[in-house]
């Protein structure tokens, strides 16, 4: 009995300490909304202050808290938008509205090297692009989103599947390469990786520009660095998934205009009869306007994009979870013959081990599936189409092996372009698995140890196959007879290329932050980083696969053996490769009272790539800032925030091979070297060992000193902002190779560091927003970029010409040159001053040979009195003057509108898919041609003749064209549906009709003004891939 009167006793004491426990927390509840537009915010987070209570806005935007009887205060955040605060002393329902944050929120926290920094207390240049600007693009590569949104980042955009474009991040300051550096999640990648990424998953992109914040990679910063953050999940937040899809046609936005048939005739005609030839068409009535190939080469081909989110996490951990497939089609053919998919699977998980050490796992697997057509080169599918017999049909009406139509005056090297593309077999399939796992460990209060391994493997599998083809009764380059047998010593061939490599980087550093005396702020890390490259790349062709079909092109179908007649039958290559890297980094930032800012970076670089003299580098910058407007004279209203930075700083460039001494064991070389490995001895060779290359043992880095002035403001309440800046590079020790009297032998010469390049410029960046009305919301920016570049020295008598930009108009020709006093790759050529009108105008110009009425007349730049190569000089300059890009997002209601322009000014083009031959299509220009005394004095029409003495067709200003452009790349018209049109359980819907590439406003007469190709390649049109016009709707929704 006693048992039991105390079992109820403390039971009741129990209950009545739970009780009283129980009475001293109320509940909250309440809505979270969207003060603009009253979105329900889902996901939103609700802090009880000062405690670790914590919840989550549900799929209605509804919470529930408990807080204790006393009252507390309620912290409801949400991205994008600011965080609220409200104190709360009973119980019941209380409504939160968040308001959007300005795009020059000043309490933004931007990634920079190895950690993150206020944007107030930046003292360096950066330009920032966040995912809610790049999802709208709908972007095959990363690079897409970049253009005209970055400030002073320069892109040239291909129209080629998947294509890499030309980047340049202030100018050209270096030879041997222009690509910024790519660092995802904080492990370096390249700029060729950014295809392996998802636009969809990117959080923001941060393009570092200046000495002050690209210092610290070292030796990769000296072309720019692109930080890349992508997406993660958060804490306490329940699983919320999002789906996007895009579907879209793509075509050719314009062709170029061609003779037809008739004109044609009528063209050789007189070419022959001018030359002194007989007619080669007797009957001009019956041809009509036959084929314009343009027409049957280029296809709508189809654009679709998928992307499925998943993101959410607990109280110990967090995760996003994304799968993507992107293919898209080829207008050049089809998607038959060009193509590119890219599937991909994400996962970024973080989890709390302990209040003290987290750890991230960011891991990507992709799969690349890709084919492609000639291009923009010699004998490519576009050269082709636009020079190829217009006379001749489709199809083939003979009885012979060819599929397609073929011409009997063109008999080598221009072919129908259907039975190119119909003979065009290739495909390339790689895999890629890339990531990192980091430890972050908090050793004391402010004091972050992080321990981080980054990796990238990539397995690529590239096949080719060359089949026999018939090109026509006449032509020299059949490899098949015309009754479908092979032609006698030819053969068709499969190529297999296998390629893989493995590259990981390991870094280890410690962050420390820390106050002195409260206004004086001190943010600090320091660490290490170790390097490694490795690869191989193995590659087999053989001949004879049976039945000259696709279907059999294997190399282990093949059957073709190497015998004294055939030594090609069957080869083979291998090749390693390796490189490795030490570093030591540091950075000091420190800022007094948020007003006077200071920052100093070093960094020393080891590569085995160097000479051993030279094989490490320090690198160093320093940087100030002024946050005028928080002084107490500064008491102007109209601008609301004003900083002033500078820097100064050091980084390098890596762009050259390891330097070892090789040796060749074997037959003779017939290379460029001409060095033979052994001896004959009578009739008999042997082979013996050669010094194949040589070391520079002192070869080192180039360096890249770059200052940078510039200023951030905002004004009018905050809804304008602007960033200017001005900057100055120099590269010393630009690497080159010298001239052969510096060398003994005939060893291929390494190279030196003996030219240097000056590039100076301004970018800047305007924008405007206005979010704060229910109705209206207005988001704009414009940014504009200007870089000089100059060569200031190349070899030791600075007469060193390194030429590029090749083609073949009837003669082989170069067309771009790197040389001391000249922007790099410039166009290289002759300048013409009209046209010969008589005999007497001959007579009195400068000795040019063969020149008659009707010649173009070339201008003697050095007055020699002739007409020679001396007088070659600067015709343009592939590289624009400056570019500029708009952005305007604007929302009414639930309608939204996005549209970007890119402007290129200053950019010339070369034109070089004329192939001149006699019997070759022309533009229609031609029929503006000079056909008598003063009917024409434009050089670019000069008479028309098979004989052509005069070389008309040399490389000269003729050919160059102003390809300066504006272009509305990207109109979107969207609908979100209101919440009540919506299923239960979603959350957000939204439709949407984009086209990309709408219209080109530009002078010139080509398919597309930008053309990308490296500093020697920009700018040359052999035939270009042009962009295509997409027409698409999409879909977005998030549950």
């Amino acid at each position: 009995m006693k048992l039991k009167i105390r079992f109820w006793i403390t039971s009741a004491f129990i209950l009545c300490l739970f009780v009283g426990a129980f009475a001293q927390n109320i509940e909250v509840g309440g809505k979270v909304t969207n003060k603009t537009n009253g979105e329900l915010l889902v996901g939103a987070s609700v802090v009880v202050k000062e405690t670790n209570k914590t919840t989550l806005t549900d799929a209605k935007g509804n919470f529930t808290v408990s807080i204790p009887a006393k009252g507390a205060t309620l912290v409801v955040s949400y991205v994008g938008m600011s965080k609220v605060e409200k104190k709360v002393s009973a119980a019941g329902t209380v409504n939160f509205e968040l308001t959007e944050v300005a795009t020059s929120n000043l309490s933004e926290v931007i990634v920079i090297g190895y950690g993150t920094q206020k944007i107030t207390n930046v003292s360096g240049a950066i330009s920032t692009i966040k995912s809610v600007d790049i999802e709208k693009v709908n972007a095959v590569r990363t690079e897409e989103a970049l253009q005209g949104r970055a400030s002073g980042v320069s892109v040239i955009q291909g129209g080629s599947p998947g294509s890499k474009p030309t980047v340049l991040i202030r100018g050209i300051p270096s030879f041997t390469g222009t690509d910024p550096t790519v660092i995802v999640d904080g492990v370096q990648q390249s700029l060729v990786d950014l295809n392996s990424i998802n636009p969809n998953d990117i959080e923001t992109i941060n393009v570092l520009k200046d000495a002050a914040t690209t210092a610290i990679y070292g030796v990769r910063g000296g072309n720019g660095v692109i930080v890349v953050t992508t997406k993660s999940g958060k804490k306490n937040q329940k699983t919320e998934f999002s789906f996007s899809s895009n579907y879209g046609v793509q075509q050719v936005m314009n062709t170029i205009g061609v003779l037809n048939a008739t004109e044609y005739a009528a063209m050789l005609n007189e070419g022959s009869t001018t030359a002194g030839g007989a007619p080669i068409f007797s009957n001009l009535s019956g041809i009509g306007v036959g084929n314009n190939w343009q027409n049957q080469i280029f296809k709508d081909a189809p654009q679709q994009i998928y992307n499925l989110t998943a993101k959410g996490g607990s109280e110990k951990m967090s995760y996003l979870l994304s799968a993507g497939y992107l293919n898209q089609g080829g207008i050049v053919g089809g998607t038959d013959k060009s193509n590119f998919t890219r599937s991909n699977f994400t996962a970024n998980l973080n989890f709390d081990l302990s209040s003290r050490l987290k750890f991230i796992m960011n891991t990507s697997a992709l799969i690349l599936d890709s084919k492609g057509v000639l291009e923009n080169s010699f004998n490519s599918v576009i050269g082709s189409a636009l020079n190829f017999d217009p006379t001749v049909s489709i199809l083939n009406t003979k009885n012979t092996a060819s599929r397609f139509g073929f011409s009997n005056l063109l008999l080598s090297e221009i072919f129908n372009p259907l039975t190119v593309l119909d003979n065009t077999y290739n495909k390339n399939i790689g895999t890629k698995l890339y990531g990192k796992f980091e430890l972050q460990y908090d050793v004391i209060k402010n004091v972050k140890f992080t321990s981080r391994f980054g990796y990238t493997k990539y397995d690529g599998n590239a096949k080719s196959f060359s089949p026999l083809a018939y090109y026509g009764t006449y032509n020299v380059d059949n490899s098949m007879n015309e009754d479908g047998s092979a032609v006698l010593g030819k053969r068709n061939k499969i190529s297999h290329d296998k390629a893989s490599n493995f590259n990981y980087i390991f870094e280890n550093y410690f962050n420390y932050n820390f106050n002195i005396n409260t206004n004086h702020h001190f943010e600090t890390v320091a660490g290490m980083s170790a390097q490694k490259t490795t690869g191989n790349t193995a590659g087999a062709s053989r001949q004879d696969v049976p039945f000259n079909s696709w279907a059999f092109a294997d190399f282990t179908a093949a059957t073709g053996s190497n015998n004294a007649n055939n030594t090609d039958a069957l080869s083979g290559y291998y090749y390693e490769y390796f490189r490795r890297n030490l570093s030591y980094f540091s950075r000091l930032n420190y800022d007094y009272n948020d007003k006077y800012l200071a920052s100093f970076s070093a960094r020393r670089d080891g590569s085995i790539a160097f000479g051993k003299d030279n094989q490490f580098g320090n690198f160093y910058s320093s940087s100030l800032g002024w946050l005028v407007s928080k002084e107490k004279f500064f008491t102007t209203k109209f601008i609301n925030f004003l900083k002033i930075r500078g820097s100064y700083g050091s980084t390098g460039n890596e762009n050259v091979n390891p330097q070892y001494i090789g040796i060749i064991t074997g037959g003779p070389s017939y290379g460029p070297t001409a060095n033979s490995n052994g001896y004959s001895y009578g009739e008999v060779f042997y082979p013996g060992s050669t010094v194949g290359s040589a070391a520079n043992n002192a070869l080192r880095w180039e360096k890249q000193l770059q200052t940078n002035i510039g200023f951030d403001m905002s004004f009018l309440n905050s809804h304008f902002s602007l960033t200017a800046d001005y900057f100055e590079k120099t590269v010393d020790g630009l690497l080159f190779t010298p001239s052969a009297s510096l060398y003994l032998g005939t060893v291929p010469i390494p190279q030196a560091n003996i030219g240097t390049t000056k590039t100076t410029g301004y970018d800047m960046t305007l924008t405007y927003h206005n979010s704060n009305t229910r109705k209206v919301k207005v988001n704009t920016a414009v940014t504009f970029t200007t870089a000089t570049n100059l060569v200031t020295a190349t070899n030791s008598d600075g007469t060193a010409k390194i030429f590029g930009g090749g083609y073949f108009n009837g003669q082989s020709q170069s067309v771009t040159v790197f040389e001391k006093g000249f922007t790099p790759g410039y166009f290289y050529g002759f300048k013409t001053a009209g046209l010969f009108q008589n005999a007497a105008d001959v007579a009195a110009a400068p000795k040019q040979t063969g020149a008659q009425p009707g010649d173009i007349r070339f201008v003697d730049i050095n007055g020699d009195g002739k007409i020679d190569a001396n007088d070659k000089t600067k015709i343009g300059d592939p590289f624009a003057k400056f570019t500029m890009g708009w952005n305007l997002n604007i929302e009414v209601g639930h309608f939204d509108f996005t549209s970007f322009v890119y402007a290129s000014v200053g950019n010339d083009i070369y034109r070089a898919f004329e192939r001149n031959a006699n019997y070759t299509n022309k533009p229609r220009e031609i029929l503006a041609r000079w056909t008598g005394e003063n009917s024409t004095n434009d050089a670019r029409f000069p008479r028309y003749s098979f004989v052509d003495n005069n070389n008309n067709a040399r490389v000269s200003d003729r050919y160059v064209e102003d390809g300066s452009f504006i272009k509305i790349k990207n109109l979107q018209l969207g609908y979100s549906l209101p919440a009540s049109m919506t299923r239960k359980g979603i959350n957000k819907m939204r439709l949407y009709v984009q086209v990309k590439n709408a219209y080109t406003l530009t002078k010139y007469t080509g398919f597309d003004p930008e053309i990308p190709g490296g500093i020697l390649e920009t700018g040359v049109d052999r035939g270009a891939y042009p962009q295509p016009r997409t027409y698409a709707v999409g879909l977005d929704i998030k549950f």
